[in-house]
């Protein structure tokens, strides 16, 4: 008896995406302004400047989600003993940075980093309360806040690539965001940003891909909303000038 064939699929005519464009990170960036202040804050900024702050950060570096937000005993969450403000590596290794260096270890694998803050990074972990932690998003569970967001920014599901099924977007794809924009600005960046894990020993061993990172971190263009800040029109469009009402 023969093996019965797969009956075949429909066509798609619009190929799965994996990744969150530019004008989804600034739809979330404003979305951000409305998101409700949790039971009990009391803390000056609001549960918005953490927001803004860890979407930055997640750009940028591609950190796991237990880096930003401590959901598990296991996850080493972002201090700000692990921020310096002083142009010198703090590992001693490789030039200065005039915005600071920002530490923090993989989830995964345990690995340590040693990153160049750039000038966005740095306004805003500057502009966040110093005596609180660094990313106090007001919430255990970050991706449901997360989804919180993605309503309030009215940003389209994610379509799988093999069924074409809508599923919602997580922090992990935030990830992936960063992956996809530091290949596109300087290929092989990456591997080295991300701390992905790369075959060949002689490739481990001689390729030194702490330059390419400094650069490709210090370079990269960044969302119109993340420069807002950076040009003094904190709860303003940088378009309009239109003021957003604060949570």
């Amino acid at each position: 008896m023969l093996p019965r064939f797969l009956l075949p699929k429909a066509q798609r005519d619009v190929a799965g995406r994996l990744y969150l464009t530019r004008s989804d990170l600034n739809a979330f960036y404003f979305a951000t302004y409305a998101l409700e202040r949790p039971r009990g804050w009391k803390q000056s900024p609001t549960v918005g400047h953490y927001w803004r702050a860890a979407l930055v950060v997640f750009f940028n570096y591609g950190v796991d989600t237990g880096t930003v937000s401590q959901s598990a005993c296991f996850h080493e969450q972002v201090l700000w003993r692990h921020v310096s403000w002083r142009p010198e590596p703090p590992s001693g290794q490789g030039g200065d940075s005039r915005y600071g260096w920002l530490y923090y270890r993989r989830v995964k694998t345990k690995k340590q980093f040693y990153r160049p803050m750039n000038r966005v990074v740095q306004t805003h972990l500057k502009s966040l309360c110093p005596d609180q932690a660094v990313f106090g998003c007001g919430s255990s569970r970050p991706n449901e806040q997360f989804q919180r967001l993605c309503s309030l920014a009215d940003v389209q599901p994610k379509q799988d690539i093999e069924t074409g099924e809508e599923k919602p977007w997580v922090l992990k794809d935030l990830r992936k965001t960063c992956a996809t924009y530091y290949d596109e600005h300087m290929p092989e960046s990456s591997i080295e940003i991300l701390g992905h894990s790369v075959g060949g020993v002689t490739y481990r061993r001689y390729a030194h891909r702490d330059p390419l990172a400094f650069k490709a971190i210090m370079s990269l263009s960044q969302p119109t909303a993340f420069a807002a800040l950076s040009q003094g029109l904190d709860g303003e469009c940088p378009c309009c000038r239109r003021r957003f009402p604060q949570a």
